[in-house]
């Protein structure tokens, strides 16, 4: 692909089931698996590879993108070994993995993804970053924290240059990236829309992730559960985000499990679509840190800060001058918001229009939507602005359509499918 060597190592049993290990930035690249390789050679022939770029493998000035990444793998595997294998990819090495099963599909027996970095759009990634940077300097409770994180998160939405030109030319890589490897595969990365790739994913799959990671953060791990299809999570507590070096005694059970077919007992992450039962109604006034799950027929909150709503099915949901946080929940007739800042993570939300916004910021990672009308309406007198991450937008006579980027609705606007 890029003209030059790659490092192999390989370990176990030949002829036995493969495994393929694929890191993530850093120059340790193959040797974060030092402590797994041990374990799974007992029982499987084991590969790990240094991505062209980092460890032993050659470097330059290339487009190390998660794609061709993914076709250097294919390279070095294909001759080697004609059955399907296990893939095992950390950090940057999950969305190497996610591509790799999205071109490879027959190739990749079980996915396991550990702490995989690139699937939010680089907005809300950079606002992450922003937030945990801001913690660390200033603490939660600074005056100029959300400053900070909105001041970061504006840089990453009005980048001048689209990503892809940047990373094609030789030229534009040196100059803007100085063209250093790791520079360039995490652009390439935060650049990449993995939205077709995870709802494309064949292999019985498992996300593993550490609680406490913040480079990566838990957030991603629930959005690759929720959309690549019968996905499983599991996290491991006190483990940042590199858990196979951290904890290695606590994470290779955890694979030896999946290898097995013992971790397969455990349901799929995403809830599943079933109608409400009961007539339950809930509102949240003046509180702060509620939580909701369960079924709701109608759920309110009125200054309601960082409600939490998990694993929930909504008949309608309201919120006035609040923050939630909405994860793996479904809601049927709609979203009303005014003065508010709401986070889906995963789940789908339905209604004649979606969501109906005032003075309200989205952002909505793997969730879908559907609608027969308009999947948002600005309802005030101030732009609102959606911020989609690998989101999936529906309607009963078009084809479903994939969204990664930024919509901004100004007053009485409609965002719609055709849009």
């Amino acid at each position: 692909m890029f003209g030059g060597r790659v490092a192999l190592y390989r370990a176990g049993r030949p002829g036995a089931g493969a495994v393929v290990l694929v890191h993530g930035l850093g120059k340790a690249a193959a040797r974060d698996w030092a402590n797994v390789i041990p374990a799974l050679a007992a029982h499987y022939a084991v590969y790990a590879v240094d991505l062209p770029g980092f460890g032993q493998s050659d470097k330059g000035n290339h487009h190390y993108s998660p794609d061709n990444f993914a076709r250097v793998l294919e390279a070095v595997m294909a001759g080697r070994e004609r059955r399907a294998f296990v893939l095992i990819g950390h950090s940057m090495g999950g969305a190497v993995a996610l591509a790799y099963a999205a071109a490879y599909p027959q190739r990749v027996s079980r996915l396991i993804l550990v702490d995989a970095a690139g699937v939010l759009h680089r907005s809300v990634y950079a606002e992450h970053l922003g937030r945990v940077a801001a913690q660390r300097a200033m603490g939660m409770d600074s005056p100029w924290f959300e400053s900070v994180v909105r001041a970061i998160q504006a840089r990453a939405e009005n980048w001048p240059v689209r990503g892809e030109l940047a990373l094609e030319s030789a030229g534009v890589r040196q100059r803007v990236l100085r063209g250093d490897p790791s520079a360039i595969s995490a652009f390439a990365m935060v650049e990449h829309d993995f939205s077709s790739a995870l709802r494309g994913i064949k292999a019985p799959t498992l996300v593993v992730w550490g609680a406490d990671d913040t480079i990566a953060p838990p957030r991603t791990g629930q959005v690759l559960a929720a959309v690549i299809p019968g996905a499983r999570l599991t996290l491991i507590e006190g483990a940042g985000h590199a858990p196979q070096v951290q904890f290695p005694e606590r994470f290779n059970p955890v694979v030896l499990d999946e290898l097995d077919g013992r971790q397969f007992a455990a349901p799929p992450y995403a809830l599943q679509r079933r109608a409400l039962e009961g007539g339950r109604v809930a509102q949240c006034d003046g509180r702060r840190g509620e939580q909701f799950s369960g079924d709701y027929e109608r759920l309110v909150l009125d200054n309601c800060r960082d409600a939490e709503i998990g694993n929930a099915r909504i008949g309608y949901l309201r919120s006035h001058h609040s923050t939630a946080r909405i994860v793996n929940s479904h809601i049927r007739d709609g979203v009303d918001a005014k003065n508010s800042r709401l986070e889906f993570t995963g789940g789908v939300v339905r209604g004649g229009t979606a969501l109906v916004l005032d003075a309200t910021s989205v952002d909505a990672a793997g969730t879908r939507f559907e609608t027969d009308r308009a999947i948002a309406e600005n309802s005030g007198d101030t732009d609102v602005t959606l911020r989609l991450s690998v989101t999936e937008v529906a309607h009963p006579r078009q084809p479903v359509r994939y969204v990664h980027g930024i919509v901004r609705l100004a007053p009485s606007q409609q965002w719609k499918l055709a849009d």
